[in-house]
């Protein structure tokens, strides 16, 4: 399994902004500036296998989560995010010459905006291709 690698990567973020006028009128839960929290957590993993010294392919997943959405529209502005998004992207690399590379790519994406009520939800696909020359 020598011509096997794997990576994989896990971040949280805890955020939160906190002002003076958070405490201006009532509670956490009816306030008119509230604490404005921005945590998310996102993951991702690679694999990626030499299937000979001149080609190799890559499968990379990635997920995105932040559910910090505060409707306090009853009082003042609505503050937070909520959105999901799953990623995968699967590689091809081919060394043709010495300095030539070559490199196609395609992606599946797929979006859920909880926060515009769905309507900027996105299923994306993409296909990229590059050259790459090292002088």
């Amino acid at each position: 399994m020598a011509r096997l690698f794997l990576q994989g990567s896990f971040n949280v973020s805890f955020d939160e902004l906190k002002t003076g006028a958070n405490d201006f009128i009532g509670s956490e839960t009816n306030n008119i500036v509230p604490s404005s929290k921005n945590d998310y957590w996102n993951a991702s993993a690679l694999a990626g296998y030499a299937l000979d010294d001149r080609t190799q392919i890559q499968l990379q997943y990635s997920y995105y989560h932040a559910n910090n959405y505060f409707d306090n529209s009853a009082f003042s502005q609505p503050y937070g995010a909520e959105s999901e998004e799953h990623g995968v992207i699967a590689t091809l690399t081919r060394q043709l010459t010495k300095r030539l590379r070559w490199t196609l790519k395609y992606g599946f994406f797929n979006n859920n905006d909880i926060l515009s009520g769905h309507h900027n939800d996105y299923t994306a696909h993409m296909v990229y291709s590059s050259m790459q020359y090292r002088f």
